[in-house]
């Protein structure tokens, strides 16, 4: 007559950490879920406030027995000293990814000699997804753009001298002062044409104009006050993004300016001013326009890529024109290169990290002409998107009544 065995111990599995197999005494397990028991004066009840589930807990009496179990006590002896999570074999729960919490207990004892005793304490492992470590990009940016202004104003303060120069060279770095301070506000009236809301601004830049006769004459100081300004501007904007195209009207400034022949030392410095001064505008504007693009909200991928792309090659164009053409980027030692290299560096990996979750832009055909709020739920499953399909559609949409089927309609798809 064959021997009944019960079916739950045909389940019994041996028992194992990271493949270090040991017999089993007992185990007790822990299962439920995380409760804050909340009391309050005057109440008999409490209330119990859900966290939701608690982390599996095992704790096994584990044996290693034998002639040699010296052996098989010192190969689990290593597998627990082990960081991380293991897979862990229990007898009752089968496999589980576990960690150790506690230090294992060993007893042995001449008594019962050929054996060694584990108390083990055990965790189910999960992953780590809450709190994330994640590199400050936008921070990186800042600081940045504050070393290529940095940069930027010792070049100015470099490349820029009135010293024993003629009178009409310096009436033509006044002018060039002058044209520079219109053009920041020409970029400010883009953003608030009211006067009346920025006594602070305003203030500062008449007093900057006012002083121009001799501030002309001290170029680092003169650099900062400009550089000041540029860097005021953005607080005016309701939004990052406004800033930036009001910096964008600037960065190609000094492009269309009358080039000064070049025919005796005298129009050497003039020329050298004028291109100084350009330059000051030109670098002002582009790293205060990287600086606001990090600190920007984009509405699609598209849009955070585009924006990248083209602030990250004028950086590099204003980068390459500072060196010769045949120099190679390790052999480069000028620091304005090297300072506006990194923020184009800080802000492409930026705005490519802030950029990845963001809606795309799609385009989509209907089979037929339909009204907006139809389309619109056709399209996203949401009649309340109307207003966005037809402002994305301009071109097409006509009147919200007909939206027209065959023609390809550019949607955001979220």
């Amino acid at each position: 007559m064959t021997d009944y065995i019960a079916p739950w111990r045909k389940s019994l599995q041996p028992g194992s950490f990271r493949s270090v197999p040991f017999s089993v005494k007992s185990a007790n397990t822990q299962v439920g879920r995380r409760v804050a028991v909340h009391e309050y004066p005057q109440r008999d009840d409490a209330f119990p406030e859900d966290l939701g589930q608690k982390y599996d807990t095992f704790t096994i009496e584990a044996i290693v027995i034998g002639p040699d179990y010296i052996k098989a006590r010192d190969a689990l002896i290593k597998v627990l000293k082990q960081p991380g999570a293991g897979t862990l074999v229990h007898p009752y729960y089968g496999k589980r990814t576990v960690t150790l919490i506690s230090p294992a207990r060993i007893s042995e004892s001449p008594e019962e000699g050929g054996c060694a005793k584990f108390s083990l304490d055990f965790i189910e492992a999960g992953e780590n997804t809450e709190p994330a470590a994640r590199q400050d990009t936008q921070d990186a940016v800042e600081t940045a753009a504050d070393t290529a202004m940095s940069q930027t104003a010792g070049d100015f303060a470099q490349n820029y001298s009135l010293n024993g120069a003629p009178e009409f060279v310096e009436v033509s770095a006044l002018d060039q002062a002058k044209s520079a301070m219109a053009a920041l506000e020409s970029a400010r009236r883009s953003l608030v044409p009211d006067l009346s809301i920025l006594t602070d601004y305003v203030a500062a830049a008449s007093g900057i104009v006012g002083s121009l006769n001799s501030l002309i004459r001290a170029p680092a100081a003169f650099a900062q006050s400009v550089l000041g300004m540029f860097g005021a501007l953005k607080a005016l904007a309701k939004s990052p993004l406004y800033a930036l195209n009001s910096y964008r009207g600037l960065f190609d400034y000094g492009s269309n300016h009358a080039n000064v022949p070049k025919t005796t030392p005298s129009r050497l410095r003039q020329s050298s001013n004028q291109a100084a001064m350009a330059t000051l505008v030109r670098r002002a504007a582009l790293i205060e326009g990287a600086r606001v693009a990090s600190r920007a909200e984009f509405e699609t991928y598209d849009q955070a890529v585009a924006t990248r792309d083209d602030l990250a090659a004028r950086l590099d164009d204003e980068a390459a024109g500072i060196v010769p053409t045949d120099a190679l980027p390790h052999e480069i030692a000028d620091p304005v290169y090297q300072a506006l290299t990194a923020l184009r560096v800080a802000l492409v990996r930026d705005l490519t990290a802030r950029s990845i979750d963001a809606p795309r832009v799609t385009r989509v055909t209907l089979p037929a002409t339909m009204p907006a709020l139809v389309a619109a739920y056709r399209i996203h499953g949401d009649a309340t998107r109307e207003d966005e399909l037809i402002s994305r559609n301009r071109r097409l949409i006509r009147h919200p009544g007909f939206v027209p089927g065959g023609e390809a309609l550019e949607i955001i798809a979220r």
